[in-house]
C-alpha cells in the first residue's frame, strides 16, 4: 500500500510541474494556414470561401502576421493584419488591426479552429478550420531564371503572402538571396 501510495504521489508530482513547464511555453505558430471559411453574417445568411492566415512574427506566446481571403468576386484578394497570443491554456486569441476578435485553439501540431466575432452594422461571425501548409515547391520551380540562386521576386511569384519571411529566415548570409543549401536547410524544418 505504501508502495502504491508513493507511486501515486510521484505521478502527481510530475503532472503538476510539467503543467508548469506547459504553461509558459508557447506552441510553434509561425507559417502558413490555409482553410475553409463558413460565415453567418446577420441577416443569416451563409456563405463559404478560404483564407489563409500568415503568421510571420513570434515572440515566444505574442505572434502576428496577416490573413488574407478573396472578395466575393473571388478576383481581389483582400488583407489585414492582426496581433494575437497564446493563453496559458493553449487558447489562440487574435486582435484584427480593423475590426473584430478571433479566438480558437490548435487542434493538432498542424490544424487549428478559429472563431471570429464582430457586432455592430457588419456583424457577422466566422468559423475557420485551418491546417499548416507545408513549401513543396523545388528549388529548381522556383529559379525561373536558372541562375542557381532565388531571389525576392522569385519567390514572391510562388509565394507572395511568405516572400518576406522566406528571406528573412533563409538567408543565413544575408546577401540577398538564397542558394539551394540555404533553400533546402530551411524548407526541411517547415
Amino acid at each position: 500500500m505504501k508502495k502504491v501510495l508513493s507511486c501515486s504521489m510521484v505521478v502527481l508530482t510530475l503532472v503538476f510541474l510539467s503543467s508548469f513547464v506547459f504553461a509558459g511555453s508557447a506552441p510553434e505558430l509561425r507559417g502558413t494556414w490555409v482553410g475553409l471559411v463558413k460565415m453567418m453574417a446577420k441577416d443569416g445568411t451563409v456563405k463559404e470561401n478560404k483564407a489563409v492566415f500568415v503568421i510571420n512574427k513570434q515572440e515566444g506566446k505574442l505572434f502576428a502576421g496577416e490573413k488574407a481571403w478573396f472578395a466575393e468576386n473571388k478576383e481581389n484578394l483582400i488583407t489585414e493584419g492582426f496581433s494575437g497570443i497564446v493563453g496559458d491554456d493553449g487558447s489562440l486569441y487574435l486582435a484584427e488591426h480593423e475590426d473584430g476578435y478571433t479566438f480558437g485553439n490548435l487542434t493538432g501540431k498542424e490544424t487549428m479552429s478559429l472563431y471570429y466575432l464582430e457586432n455592430g452594422r457588419k456583424a457577422k461571425v466566422i468559423q475557420y478550420t485551418m491546417a499548416r501548409i507545408h513549401f513543396a515547391r523545388a528549388f529548381v520551380d522556383i529559379d525561373k531564371d536558372g541562375s542557381k540562386t532565388i531571389i525576392r521576386s522569385e519567390i514572391v511569384k510562388v509565394y507572395p503572402l511568405n516572400a518576406e519571411r522566406i528571406m528573412r529566415e533563409a538567408d543565413l548570409n544575408k546577401d540577398g538571396k538564397l542558394s539551394k543549401k540555404e533553400w533546402e536547410e530551411w524548407k526541411k524544418d517547415k
